[in-house]
């Protein structure tokens, strides 16, 4: 099989496994998100880079448009998910949205598996604190794009930064 032929296929599994199921193991809520995105091609990257070098330590070769390539790769998936680029808030809420139904799912996890009681009580208080901040968010994703209206003004309410 050709080196090309390698690459492509370690970089769809790991991405495969970084941007879908681990995060179906790991939360209830899932999001399609573009950190998440970036997050699991810089993951794909650095595979892939390893299986070029795994390639050229057994060819006995040096493939230096493969590194140039997914280094630069790296370096832009790195330097996106830094600055968020094009990240709205919608993106930022379903990312804080998974990260929290993590906590939940861990702190579940954590009740189940234990006796000591002060660690139950801090699972529970981090279970119903992340619900609490979960409905929020929710609540913020589905009204984004209502427009309340003040009744005698008429003017704009909860305008979130539009």
């Amino acid at each position: 099989m050709k080196l090309f032929n390698y690459v492509c296929l370690t970089f769809l599994v790991a991405f495969s496994v970084h941007y879908w199921i681990i995060s179906y193991i790991t939360s209830r809520n899932p999001h399609n998100t573009r950190g998440k995105l970036y997050l699991s091609t810089f993951v794909a990257s650095i595979m892939g880079l390893l299986e070029v070098m795994i390639y050229d330590l057994y060819r006995d070769t040096f493939s230096l448009f493969y590194y140039l390539g997914l280094g630069i790769l790296i370096y832009a998936m790195l330097f996106m998910y830094n600055n968020q680029s094009g990240v709205d808030d919608d993106d930022y809420l379903k990312q804080m949205m998974e990260n929290q139904s993590r906590d939940i799912l861990l702190a579940e996890r954590i009740i189940k598996n234990t006796d000591n009681q002060p660690v139950v009580t801090l699972a529970t208080n981090i279970i119903n604190r992340r619900k609490r901040d979960m409905d929020a968010m929710s609540k913020m994703l589905i009204d984004k794009d209502r427009e309340y209206k003040a009744p005698i003004t008429g003017k704009k309410l909860f305008n979130y930064g539009k």
